[in-house]
């Protein structure tokens, strides 16, 4: 299973997100970088994105050159992500930069081991974004191991033998709605599954809508009223509704 999706950050200024709809299947959205900055239009796309109905993830550009910087750039992303409901996971993102070029391997290793631990303990679905070369040459330890990676390869074939859930592959792609560049993933998992059914992502603080059925109610009228289906009503409800998800009766009390 493939989804394609794209990356954005205040870098893509104001997005069409009308024009964006029905091109791309996710998005990741950068929320901030070091510490702290936020992204100031990280709001504005993940409004967009929620307006048009796609799923994104979100991510955290480190500059941490230490554990104790991880821990502080960590607590304070799962301060901004604990008020969204990403379907995708949610990343440190690690590079090169002016800050961190010369950090060494092993804490290198340990930054985003940090960084990652603390998150998930959180109740997220972690996951590292680096480059091919960074996750060959300075990652590669099996403390990582158990994170999915999200690979930046700008080539026509991903060569990295990791677990790798996502795939950059361009950094140049155009996209309605967009002016300029912007990059292209691919997703190798259905994250909304995954993260729906471990209850990750804050997913877990949902409390079930209880709902008593009128006359003239359907199970399609329901559906639309709290922007689900009537198969995800039916299957949450078969023991009370029965075998004929048609006939619902008037004073029945449905979990939606």
């Amino acid at each position: 299973m493939k989804k394609s999706g794209i990356d954005i950050s205040h870098h893509q200024g104001d997005i069409n997100f009308n024009k964006l709809k029905g091109n791309i299947d996710f998005a990741m959205v950068r929320t901030s970088y070091g510490n702290f900055h936020i992204d100031k239009k990280y709001k504005r796309n993940i409004e967009g994105l929620e307006k048009i109905k796609v799923p994104y993830g979100l991510y955290h550009f480190s500059y941490a050159v230490n554990v104790e910087e991880a821990k502080e750039e960590a607590e304070a992303f799962i301060n901004i992500i604990k008020d969204y409901k990403p379907l995708y996971p949610v990343v440190i993102d690690i590079e090169s930069s002016s800050r961190t070029a010369d950090v060494k391997k092993d804490t290198l290793v340990d930054i985003a081991n940090t960084f990652c631990k603390m998150v998930e303990d959180a109740g997220y679905y972690v996951m590292i974004y680096a480059n091919l070369n960074y996750f060959d040459t300075k990652l590669d330890s099996i403390k990582l191991n158990k994170y999915d990676k999200w690979v930046a390869e700008w080539r026509n074939k991903l060569t990295y033998k990791g677990n790798a859930g996502m795939w950059q592959y361009s950094s140049n792609g155009s996209m309605p709605g967009i002016e300029g560049n912007v990059d292209l993933d691919i997703s190798f998992k259905d994250y909304p599954e995954i993260i729906k059914e471990k209850q990750l992502n804050n997913y877990n603080s949902f409390i079930p809508t209880k709902y008593i059925v009128k006359k003239k109610d359907s199970l399609y009228k329901i559906a639309k009223k709290y922007n689900t289906t009537w198969q995800d009503i039916y299957n949450k409800n078969k023991d009370i509704i029965g075998n004929n998800p048609n006939k619902i009766k008037p004073g029945q009390v449905l979990i939606i």
